[in-house]
């Protein structure tokens, strides 16, 4: 198994042991549904030749556009370690959650 996988199932492991702890909905990745066909938000518009010719092209915001870089380039940025990308991906998914909840408020 890559190390990735591994972290990947460790990570959803304690998601679902800290929502069961807060009393919060448990998130089972097995209850998804899928014909196995492809989608057309996987199609990437022949002039995106670069991240953020995507990353505008989807109309994302600063803060997921720095998302959708971070895990792109995970742990492959000069000076940036894994931990480093992992940080910058949490501090703008958190500010990412908290905007959504206003919005939902």
């Amino acid at each position: 198994m890559v190390p990735d996988a591994r972290i990947d199932r460790e990570i959803a492991d304690w998601a679902r042991v800290g929502a069961a702890i807060e009393g919060q909905p448990v998130y089972d990745p097995r209850a998804v549904t899928s014909d196995g066909g492809s989608t057309s938000y996987y199609e990437l518009p022949p002039q995106a030749t670069e991240l953020n010719d995507l990353i505008e092209y989807k109309g994302m915001s600063f803060a997921l556009g720095n998302i959708f870089k971070a895990c792109y380039r995970f742990g492959e940025k000069d000076a940036a370690s894994r931990m480093y990308d992992l940080n910058k991906i949490i501090y703008f998914a958190e500010r990412l959650k908290a905007l959504e909840q206003r919005r939902a408020a």
